[in-house]
């Protein structure tokens, strides 16, 4: 008797089958959050398919991605401008070049240059993640976020710079294309910017700050992490400049 009674009460308080639904909806919320870590390229993946999802991954994948995304951009540029200024005038001797930005006399004189741009990109995104996850961590949230976890939600979320970045270097080994590589690159930047923001914002409560000032807060770290790069290759970016215009003139006498 007592049986049959507890078999009412669960059909009279779980009526049409509420009970089966409830259960299922708890049971792929457990496993989205107990589910196995998904392997790098399923994870990539993922975020060309769904980049908003949170996915888990391995710690590293996060900084992975974006320190290869860096070395292949810059080994993109490397060759764009090798054969692009190989195939001009100076022909053979673009050594040369390098060698004044170099500021010395190098048979890596070209590698350097690229080496250390890409050392000062690695730096302002230290500093951009890691200020942006102290803002995340101590004055949006307050949830107990690790920073590889947090660097992979925003890696996650600009998935599609990997495929930016491919496109880049097919454009760079072909050495064509300039103003199409700089167009992705600043496409690439800019959504670089917006998985940051939605990284700290996403993560406002009522505890912490107003999305509004978390948002300006988190630009103002972005500002101050792509003012640091331009500081560190302020003095290769004037270079090239100076030598662009020298160039120009150049090619202008010649036409005379």
């Amino acid at each position: 008797m007592s049986k049959d009674d507890s078999k009412l009460e669960t059909v009279t308080f779980y009526p049409h089958g509420d009970e089966k639904a409830e259960n299922n909806s708890s049971n792929v919320a457990s496993a989205a959050a107990t589910g196995k870590k998904l392997n790098y390229f399923k994870w990539i993946l993922s975020s060309w398919i769904h980049p908003g999802e949170e996915v888990e991954g391995a710690k590293w994948y996060g900084v992975v991605t974006i320190v290869a995304e860096l070395l292949v951009f810059f080994g993109a540029l490397y060759r764009f401008f090798h054969v692009l200024v190989k195939n001009s005038f100076f022909g053979a001797n673009i050594n040369n070049i390098f060698y004044v930005l170099n500021g010395g006399k190098s048979s890596i004189a070209e590698l350097l240059v690229y080496l250390k741009l890409f050392i000062f990109s690695l730096i302002a995104a230290a500093i951009i993640i890691g200020g942006t996850y102290l803002v995340s961590r101590y004055l949006v949230s307050g949830k107990k976020e690790n920073f590889w976890t947090y660097t992979n939600r925003i890696t996650h979320y600009s998935g599609i710079n990997v495929i930016l970045t491919l496109v880049i270097l097919v454009l760079g080994l072909f050495g064509i294309a300039g103003r199409a590589i700089s167009l992705l690159t600043l496409f690439a930047l800019a959504i670089f910017g917006i998985a940051v923001l939605v990284a700290v914002i996403s993560r406002s409560n009522e505890e912490g700050l107003d999305r509004i000032y978390a948002g300006i807060v988190t630009v103002l770290v972005m500002g101050l992490g792509f003012f640091i790069f331009y500081l560190l290759s302020s003095e290769i970016i004037m270079k090239v400049i100076s030598f662009g215009v020298q160039v120009f003139m150049m090619m202008m006498g010649g036409l005379q």
